[in-house]
């Protein structure tokens, strides 16, 4: 799976709501995946027969088989192809929504107790922390860009708070 992410894009704006969206960088939607796979199947299929046809029976199983495991594979890529992280910041809650899979994770916090860290080690994720609950963030962001929305996010934490 791909493991490039976007990077830290300006936060979005709009009627007194800060979002931050981060996502997989994906070449190809589920979509597009499942169009692409389908395509592949027909020659690949189209070849093992024409093999078949000219008395080379064993062509067909295999190419059964080989698509039967790039199949699983494409299926696997897309489960994971949508998964994001999203901020939203009003004055008078954080949400944070991740997604993985068919898994789709909500927590509110208020943003006046609220309290980010990030430690600046490689690969350290972003923590989102309210008196016992903690959020885990960073999967989909760029390792250079952490530090800059550690600190956009500790400025939109205090102007929230006042």
């Amino acid at each position: 799976m791909d493991s490039q992410v976007v990077p830290v894009s300006h936060a979005v704006r709009s009627e007194g709501v800060v979002r931050w969206m981060f996502k997989r960088n994906c070449s190809l939607s589920p979509g597009q995946l499942s169009l692409w796979y389908f395509s592949l199947c027909s020659v690949s299929l189209l070849i093992a027969f024409g093999f078949w046809i000219a008395g080379y029976w064993v062509v067909l199983p295999f190419a059964g088989l080989e698509l039967l495991v790039v199949g699983a594979a494409f299926l696997l890529y897309a489960r994971h192809a949508a998964d994001y992280e999203m901020i939203e910041l009003s004055r008078t809650e954080l949400r944070l929504v991740l997604a993985e899979g068919s898994r789709l994770t909500e927590t509110l916090f208020v943003p006046q107790w609220a309290r980010v860290r990030y430690d600046g080690r490689y690969k350290a994720p972003l923590v989102l922390s309210q008196r016992d609950k903690q959020v885990f963030l960073g999967k989909f962001i760029n390792e250079q860009d952490k530090p800059l929305l550690h600190k956009e996010l500790r400025v939109a934490l205090a102007q929230a708070a006042h």
